[in-house]
């Protein structure tokens, strides 16, 4: 006879770790989005010097009318999740199948998360686009070097000392605390450690941050809150119970948000891209069989992570080992429309490069050639 074993579920949910969002401790927020879509913010020059003359009308120098420009803060991130949950299910699942802390997790794990990526997002592909960025790979024995120089630019354009902050990985922030340089002058504290920072230096907070929140191959971002405006316009969620056509609960969220750098302030914004981490890239090949034999076209699924950089391509038979950072300048610009000849090759590799042609991202595919 067999014996039959008993099973049982534990009325205990075993919860993802989670964290609260990092971002806003950057973002200024002074600008105020209430009932409208679109913010404009005015900026205005100044005027040049001149040498002012003892003689003559125009003494102090010919004189032109002020000029303004206006940039645009327009809201372009409207979000929304929904899932139900079963009466039944809940009731027969030991009731772990929470409407409340479902709604709590989602929030948690997914909408802070999402909002963070966005920030940290806007304000390295702003870096970048001032060339406010390094791309020098870090080490331990130069990490505090590099957050140093980061400083430097910061401080030649002018942005206060006082309450900058750095946002940086857990590679980078590993590095930085086997670098003897920065222990030496850091000034940690119980309260710091807990809230995720991991020193003071010159009043900049180091706060480490999940690789996944943080643009590819990022060491860190500093900045100065005055820099940026993240707001959150509408954080709209509920639990209907009961709804039409469901005996259960419906569970709806919507947000609306976005972030900014304005422009008269993009240089408070600085990015270490040198972590060392190659992007992947998915390439696809298909046939062009409108071309000539063995042409094909080659595409990539991902945007580049900034407008500077480049992509480029080499053809072979077998792959070329490619590191974060390699010189790639010999590989060839992939077309617009990503028609190419393949001739006697098997293989495509696809990188993303720097302007320095350096390699940020590296995919690769086996080509489908017409003819073949």
């Amino acid at each position: 006879m067999s014996v039959n074993l008993a099973t049982k579920y534990s009325d205990k949910v075993d919860e993802r770790f989670d964290r609260a969002s990092q971002a806003l401790q950057a973002a200024s927020n002074t600008y105020d989005f209430t009932g409208v879509n679109t913010v404009k913010v005015y900026s205005v020059p100044t005027a040049p010097m001149n040498d002012y003359s003892r003689t003559g009308a125009g003494r102090y120098g010919s004189p032109s009318e002020l000029q303004n420009s206006v940039q645009d803060l327009l809201l372009t991130k409207d979000r929304s999740f929904t899932f139900t949950i079963d009466r039944g299910n809940k009731i027969q699942s030991q009731m772990v199948m929470d409407a409340g802390k479902a709604l709590a997790r989602q929030i948690r794990e997914v909408v802070i998360p999402e909002f963070d990526t966005h920030f940290f997002n806007k304000l390295a592909a702003t870096a970048v686009n001032k060339t406010n960025v390094d791309y020098t790979a870090a080490a331990y024995n130069t990490a505090y070097k590099l957050f140093l120089a980061g400083q430097e630019a910061l401080g030649d354009a002018n942005v206060p000392d006082s309450g900058r902050i750095a946002f940086c990985s857990y590679a980078y922030a590993n590095l930085l605390k086997q670098d003897t340089a920065f222990m030496k002058y850091s000034d940690l504290s119980q309260e710091m450690i807990l809230k995720g920072v991991i020193g003071e230096i010159d009043g900049v907070k180091i706060v480490k941050v999940p690789k996944s929140r943080l643009p590819i191959g990022c060491s860190f971002i500093l900045a100065h809150p005055i820099a940026s405006v993240a707001p959150k316009q509408l954080e709209d969620y509920k639990i209907h119970d009961n709804p039409p056509g469901i005996s259960g609960w419906l569970v709806e969220g919507r947000i609306i948000y976005d972030a900014f750098v304005l422009d008269e302030k993009a240089a408070a914004v600085y990015a270490h891209l040198g972590l060392g981490d190659l992007r992947p890239i998915t390439v696809t090949s298909v046939a062009d069989d409108e071309g000539s034999a063995n042409d094909t076209i080659v595409t990539i699924a991902e945007k580049k992570a900034f407008a500077e950089h480049k992509i480029v391509y080499k053809l072979g038979t077998t792959a070329t080992a490619v590191t974060w950072g390699a010189d790639l300048s010999s590989w060839t610009a992939l077309p617009a429309d990503g028609k190419i000849a393949a001739a006697t090759s098997t293989l495509v590799q696809v990188a993303e490069v720097n302007a320095d042609d350096e390699a940020i991202g590296l995919g690769e595919a086996l080509l489908a050639k017409k003819g073949a």
